[in-house]
């Protein structure tokens, strides 16, 4: 056993060392040239995490060396833990530093700003990846985001990236959320009526979908929770954001049948839309509610769609959804936009918010979508230099 653990540590030290030297190799000395500031702090992050795997291997190394016996279970459990660790960097958090490019500058730039807004996370770094919008929320470790690559060019989807903060959110104060969530389930059970005393096939499948329908929730109330918290920060640019990137993805935006319902992970898109629609009207955003509600009803009569969530969703559920979202939101502390952040009046420069700048921005394409282009182009040579 002595020789197989051995075998392995050596192995594992190696793989640490040399992703140790490729990093130091690819970015030292720093400089313009070879890495983002704005990316410094997550490179510096890894660089520490492959340290410490590092010494943690070779205190173990020393303890076979030592030679007792009765201590290898332990150092079997502690090369283990050392090697899920060290899977965990090399799998998800070199890509964003190999990846990078001068380009990544204006997401990097808003994700620090962000973390710097909230106590919980100004000490996380940020990294930035290519794929489909997500993060990956652990407070312990540097925080991955996910955007497409087109995306990252531009403006427009960016206050996207405040939903997955909402996750980070979530990630930071989970036992006091999910205690919240918690008491939802609850006040969804009793909505949905008394388990039955029946001892029948019918009766049993009543208080299977009854079930079905409230430990679902636990998973869309922390989707809702997310959209909240990208209201919350970015105002009508999340919301406008949010609807353009998900209307024309199909009927599965507005309808999904019954049996796809259980344990799904996000709620139906035209639930959201209308748990948002109803935080803009609490907001005395009608306008902008009236207009999301117009604009996705419209959609789904032109797909000929009936608004059917098959009993996972009620009206008689929605003041307690509130409630939750008000209680969470309450519990997190997200940055809430401003009103200048949201108006016209006051001209974007390179003092402004990010928040206010992409407000702007969904202004200015919804008056003329034809002339955004230009109008992003010179906008980003002035804000933040880029």
């Amino acid at each position: 056993m002595r020789a197989i653990l051995r075998q392995s540590n050596l192995d594992l030290m190696r793989e640490i060392e040399q992703l140790r030297a490729i990093l130091q190799n690819r970015f030292k000395p720093m400089d313009a040239t070879t890495l983002v500031p704005e990316l410094v702090p997550f490179y510096e992050a890894l660089v520490q995490a492959c340290d410490q795997t590092h010494q943690r291997a070779a205190v173990a190394m020393s303890n076979l060396d030592f030679g007792q016996e009765d201590i290898l279970s332990d150092v079997l459990s502690e090369i283990q833990d050392i090697t899920r660790l060290f899977q965990i960097y090399n799998r998800h958090f070199v890509g964003p530093l190999l990846r990078h490019q001068e380009g990544d500058r204006r997401c990097l730039k808003l994700l620090n700003w962000l973390h710097t807004q909230h106590p919980q996370t100004q000490r996380i770094p940020a990294g930035l990846s290519n794929g489909e919008f997500g993060i990956l929320p652990a407070p312990n470790f540097p925080i991955v985001y996910s955007m497409p690559v087109s995306a990252q060019y531009g403006l427009l989807y960016l206050p996207l990236f405040f939903h997955e903060f909402g996750h980070l959110l979530y990630a930071c104060h989970k036992q006091e959320l999910d205690d919240l969530v918690q008491e939802l389930q609850k006040k969804i059970a009793e909505l949905l009526g008394p388990m039955t005393q029946r001892d029948d096939r019918y009766s049993q499948t009543e208080t299977a979908k009854r079930n079905l329908v409230v430990e679902t929730w636990y998973e869309w109330m922390q989707e809702l929770f997310c959209d909240s918290v990208g209201f919350h920060i970015g105002g009508p640019s999340f919301i406008h954001a949010f609807s353009m990137y998900l209307r024309m993805r199909g009927r599965g935006e507005f309808q999904v049948r019954e049996n796809e319902l259980a344990y799904r992970e996000h709620p139906v898109t035209w639930l959201r839309i209308h748990v948002l629609a109803d935080q803009m009207h609490r907001g005395n955003l009608h306008d902008e509610a009236n207009a999301l509600e117009e604009t996705w009803k419209a959609i789904a009569e032109m797909l000929n769609i009936q608004e059917d969530y098959f009993g996972y969703y009620d009206d008689a559920f929605l003041p307690f959804i509130h409630q939750t979202i008000s209680d969470l939101l309450t519990e997190t502390n997200p940055r809430h936009f401003v009103a200048d952040e949201i108006s016209m009046e006051k001209p974007v420069s390179s003092q402004s918010s990010p928040i206010h700048l992409l407000n702007h921005a969904w202004t200015v394409f919804l008056r003329d979508p034809s002339q955004y282009g230009e109008w992003q182009k010179q906008i980003l040579t002035t804000w933040w230099g880029n």
